[in-house]
């Protein structure tokens, strides 16, 4: 049964760093087309690579159900970590999501949720309202654990 839903926040230069790689690469393989096919067919597969990866591994939503947390990311992945398998939820810095030891799924330098977890990597994410976000999967832990 799902208990809290909460969608991530994304900040102003996700789309475009995201966007101004991949034509990076698209506008190496139009200068490529003009010297060496092959090397400009390598480049535009790279950047349809590279889209596929950031719609893959972009989070859509964070979901907390009485047994698990889901992480939802472009369709059909997802992330579900078993709340007995989290110690607690708690507020992130902003240096987490750049020099971090574990999973991060931070789209945002703000609103940095970080999951400390008992069994697995610790887990940073970025839900839009983190501090009911936290509240909810704290309080979700404790019922889990009971």
């Amino acid at each position: 049964m799902l208990i809290h839903e909460d969608v991530p926040r994304y900040d102003s230069w996700l789309k475009p760093f995201i966007s101004g790689f991949i034509m990076f690469t698209m506008m190496l393989g139009l200068i490529f087309l003009l010297f060496i096919t092959e090397l400009a067919i390598a480049m535009f597969a790279i950047s349809a690579l590279d889209g596929l990866l950031f719609w893959a591994i972009i989070p859509r939503g964070f979901q907390i159900y009485e047994d698990r947390l889901r992480i939802r990311l472009g369709w059909p992945f997802a992330m579900n970590i078993p709340l007995r398998n989290i110690d607690k939820a708690r507020p992130g810095s902003s240096g987490d999501l750049w020099f971090y030891w574990g999973i991060r799924f931070g789209t945002s330098t703000s609103n940095i949720v970080e999951i400390l977890r008992n069994k697995g990597m610790n887990v940073i994410i970025t839900p839009d309202n983190s501090e009911r976000f936290i509240d909810q999967l704290n309080q979700a832990i404790e019922r889990a654990s009971l």
